[in-house]
Formats: C-alpha cells, structure tokens, sequence
C-alpha cells in the first residue's frame, strides 16, 4: 500500500500534464478515474529501490474558482482568454525520495560502504560516534502560479514556499506546454526547469552532522536547477474507457548530483495502462 500510495503522490507532481488537461473543462466537473497498467518511478537515493506499481487512482475537481488535481489545491485569482493567475500548493518531490527507500531508515555507513575495519582508528576507552539515520520530512509548497496561453504553447511559472516549516526554502517553476488533438486521440509535451533554492537543497540532500559523524557540521550545498521533459498521450476507447501513457525524464542539478546520497544523474518514470473514469 505504501508504494502505491507515494506513486500516487509522485505522479501527481511528476506528470501535471494530465489526459484529462487536454480536454475542456467547465466550472463543476469532476472526475474519479483509475488505471490498471505498469509504472515505474526510478528513486535517484543509493542503495534504494525504484517504486513500481499496476493500479494508479487519480482524481480531480474544478469549481467556480477553487479546483483540485490529485494532491494540488488551487484557487483562481484572475482569469482570461490569454493569462491566468493562481494561488496553488503542492506537494514537494524531494521529500517522497526519502519516504520510499526500499531497506528501511539506512545509516550514512551503508550509503557509503563503509565498514568497521576500514574506518577511522579510534581511541581506546572512546566510543565511537553513534550515527543517525538518513530521515527526511515531506513538505507542501504555497505560492502563486501564472499561466500565459499563445497559440503556439503554454508557459507557466510559479514561485513556491515551504508552509509546513520543514526546510523553510522555495522553488520556482517555468514550463512551457503543447497540446495536441486528433479524432482518435489527443497528446501533450512540457519542458521545463525547476530552481530549488540553498536552504530545500541543504536539507534534502546535504548529510548532517549527526548522520556522518563528523566533528564539523559539513558544507551547506548550493542551489540546483533539474530540467525535466514530460510527455501524455490518450486514447479514448469507449466513454469511460482511456489508453494512457505517461513519461518523464528529469536532469538532476549539479549541487543534487554530487551529494553523497545521490547516485543517478538522470530519472525517468512513466505509466502505461487503461484507465477507467467513474
């Protein structure tokens, strides 16, 4: 259930770009819909385990103003024909790497490799340091999201906050979409960058003192950018009934890669299946 339960929430972020944004929408719709397929979500931790799961539940609702997709809240502050302001929350990718690792709360040691007869030499009569695991929190950003639509595309940006107080830091946004739609069919592509700021970084991703042990607290990390592109296709096979496929490939940051936690430089996740909407 847990796996299932953080691919939900993993694919909430990681794939915005739903089949149900490439159709119209009014004010009152709202939808229940659940797929049975293959997903993966490939965790960048070391010594961790990729997420796979066969059921995906979604869900969404759009009111007058408010609205809901899967684990984001919305509400519409201005809206036209050509741009769109938001106040939005959503939930932060980083922290669900650490919810799902696949051996349980791992030491710094095991991350590492480290081993008791090749570490450091200690001294008779000193113990030597108690490591703590590696543990991080979730937490839910809120902020305001802009979208300007053109012929052409969509470009979105949004700047994002910490408001459960767990990092304290921000990210911004900017993704550029493109729809497209067929008699049998409708697709979509998104490419685009996140900026996550020292502070989110720092936590997620940095080792503690407590973690490695050191005498000195280690140095705080710099910011990072991941660049992403995203893709959805949907079939439709009866009035209920959807073919859905689902990709995203994402180029961690620089400052992401080189923490010693981390081990893949690139991600990819995705989800293939049929899904049925209630």
């Amino acid at each position: 259930m847990k796996p299932l339960i953080l691919f939900m929430l993993m694919l909430s972020l990681a794939f915005p770009l739903k089949a149900e944004e490439l159709q119209t929408v009014t004010p009152g719709d709202w939808q229940v819909s659940l797929a049975l397929g293959y997903g993966i979500l490939e965790n960048p931790r070391k010594k961790t385990e990729d997420i796979t799961t066969y059921v995906l539940p979604s869900w969404y609702y759009y009111g007058e103003d408010f609205y809901v997709e899967n684990f984001t809240l919305g509400y519409s502050l201005y809206e036209t024909d050509w741009l769109s302001v938001d106040v939005q929350g959503q939930l932060n990718d980083d922290g669900i790497y650490f919810e799902y690792d696949g051996f349980g709360k791992l030491l710094l040691s095991d991350i590492l490799g480290y081993k008791p007869n090749n570490g450091p030499i200690v001294r008779p009569g000193v113990e030597p340091p108690k490591l703590e695991p590696v543990e991080r929190k979730l937490s839910y950003l809120g902020g305001l999201s802009a979208t300007w639509y053109t012929p052409v595309f969509d470009l979105t940006t949004g700047v994002f906050y910490d408001v459960t107080g767990v990092h304290n830091g921000y990210e911004w946004q900017l993704s550029a979409r493109k729809s497209f739609a067929w008699s049998w069919g409708a697709a979509g592509i998104e490419i685009g960058g996140v900026y996550k700021n020292a502070d989110l970084v720092d936590y997620y991703y940095n080792v503690t003192q407590a973690e490695s042990g050191a005498r000195r607290p280690p140095a705080p990390l710099e910011a990072a950018t991941n660049w992403h592109v995203k893709g959805v296709l949907n079939i439709p096979l009866s009035d209920s009934l959807n073919f859905v496929l689902t990709v995203n490939h994402t180029r961690l940051g620089k400052a992401i890669r080189e923490s010693a936690l981390i081990e893949r430089d690139d991600l990819f996740s995705g989800f293939a299946g049929v899904s049925y909407s209630f």
